[in-house]
């Protein structure tokens, strides 16, 4: 059955009375200047025309659709942003294992120095002369003075935390992975319930339109009746009625299914007035597995369990940081300074040793981090069996769901065989003259609405497949 294809909207072309009034030379113009209008007039009707043409249609079928959001879904790209976003802050956290070159300097300038005064023959008077002859005043460094200091540190206990620190923000990369894998499944099925959703609706408007069909050619034999005297007026009331219940069908079936395609277009990342004709013929064989094997594959593949048990991994490196709070931090280091007016210092010197830096009391902050931390370990432990339980129901509904869709099909499919025997017996019995043609025009109807509805129930049990394969962790749609 193939589905309803938007008519394209042909860009009105120019009368020929107004084409030949541009292209009529008046009688004066030279033949230059008639070349020249002629070409500025059809560029003018090409530029026109290209302008006023449609949006191109879109063919897309299910799984293309599908490969098409992942690619271009703007929540995607954001996710995948944040995986970089992360992936770079893992590179700064694993960046403190390696010393650091720092450089200090300074310009310094002092209102007044300390000066060394040497009173006359404080050195002593060797053949009755005093050393010094007089009192001299010896400056000690300048009012303005530089130094400048790079220094190599190599931190040494503080090794411990930044190990930690690393595994925090290796699991933090791994659940924005697992994020990204979530949103992905998310996606995925929502494409597919937009995408069945739309062909349901356009199946839903054909069978309104044969609907309304019917309701004519009953109002046009209704009218006859009564112009005959062989009915009353109500019935061509009714008939008038029921015509119009098929028009207001037909118009809702027409705004689901372009409120449906602008959701869709969003969602495929592509322009929200794209015209889309999607492809209804959508595997239905599938091959589902036993309901144990698939709980199985959900405690594995689940992006969320994935997550929480990367939480409990965060959190035991949290609680890690917070105990080598208690780890003095020893840094070893080595200096090369230059100094310029500062006394008793030579201009060029080296520095190594190491630093030790050890808080002594802190009124328990050190211990209430780590209780804080031991607490956050807990909670992703808890958590994580939640998880396991709600996947585990949320597999079972998913499963159930499947099983009952499919008998639906079932259903719908013995339906559509009785429908279509029942076409054929009217048509026959329109032959012989038995039936009127509205009750040939009825059966044709409620045969293409079997038909409709069996598409529907199918697409119903592949929606459903899907959201068992969301359940699992899986892509749905992909292979």
């Amino acid at each position: 059955m193939n589905a309803h294809r938007p008519h394209s909207v042909l860009a009105p072309s120019p009368n020929r009375t107004s084409e030949q009034q541009i292209l009529k030379p008046r009688e004066h113009a030279m033949p230059g200047a008639r070349f020249l209008r002629i070409s500025a007039s059809t560029a003018a009707l090409f530029l026109f025309t290209t302008l006023v043409q449609p949006n191109e249609v879109r063919h897309l079928k299910l799984d293309e659709a599908v490969r098409l959001a992942l690619a271009q879904n703007r929540s995607l790209k954001l996710a995948r942003l944040k995986i970089e976003e992360n992936e770079h802050k893992k590179e700064g956290a694993h960046s403190a294992y390696y010393p650091v070159l720092t450089n200090q300097s300074n310009i310094l300038h002092v209102s007044e120095v300390q000066n060394l005064v040497l009173p006359q023959g404080s050195l002593g008077t060797p053949a009755g002369f005093p050393v010094p002859s007089q009192t001299t005043t010896i400056p000690e460094g300048n009012n303005t003075f530089y130094s400048s200091g790079t220094q190599l540190t190599q931190p040494l206990t503080q090794l411990f935390r930044v190990h930690d620190e690393n595994r925090v923000a290796a699991a933090e990369v791994a659940t924005t992975r697992t994020d990204l894998k979530a949103a992905e499944n998310e996606v995925a099925l929502q494409v597919h319930a937009l995408y069945f959703g739309i062909l349901v609706a356009q199946l839903q408007k054909s069978a309104a339109e044969q609907e309304t069909s019917f309701a004519t050619e009953t109002l046009h034999e209704n009218e006859n009746d009564v112009r005959n005297g062989s009915a009353l007026q109500v019935a061509t009331l009714q008939s008038r009625a029921e015509l119009l219940q098929g028009r207001q069908s037909v118009l809702t079936a027409e705004l689901q299914i372009d409120d449906l395609t602008t959701d869709l277009n969003d969602l495929l990342g592509l322009p929200l007035d794209t015209k889309l004709d999607l492809d209804p013929d959508v595997a239905a064989d599938l091959q589902p597995q036993s309901k144990d094997e698939y709980l199985k594959a959900a405690w594995e593949e689940n992006p969320e369990i994935r997550a929480a048990q990367l939480a409990i991994e965060k959190a035991h490196a949290g609680v890690s940081v917070a105990k080598t709070a208690y780890i003095p931090d020893v840094t070893a280091y080595a200096r090369y300074s230059y100094q310029d007016g500062v006394p008793f210092f030579v201009r060029n010197f080296g520095t190594v040793g190491v630093n030790i830096n050890y808080t002594l009391w802190d009124f328990g902050k050190r211990k209430s981090a780590v209780q804080e931390r031991d607490t956050q370990l807990r909670e992703a432990e808890v958590n994580l069996e939640r998880l396991k339980e709600k996947v585990a129901v949320e597999v079972e509904r998913s499963y159930n769901k499947l099983e009952r869709t499919k008998s639906m099909v079932n259903v719908a499919r013995q339906v559509a065989e009785l429908r279509a025997e029942s076409e054929r017996l009217a048509n026959e019995q329109a032959r012989q003259g038995v039936v009127l043609p509205s009750d040939v025009r009825h059966a044709t109807a409620a045969t293409y609405k079997a038909k409709a509805d069996l598409l529907q129930a199918s697409l119903g049990y592949v929606l459903a497949f899907a959201e068992l394969e969301r359940a699992v962790g899986r892509a749905p749609g992909l292979p």
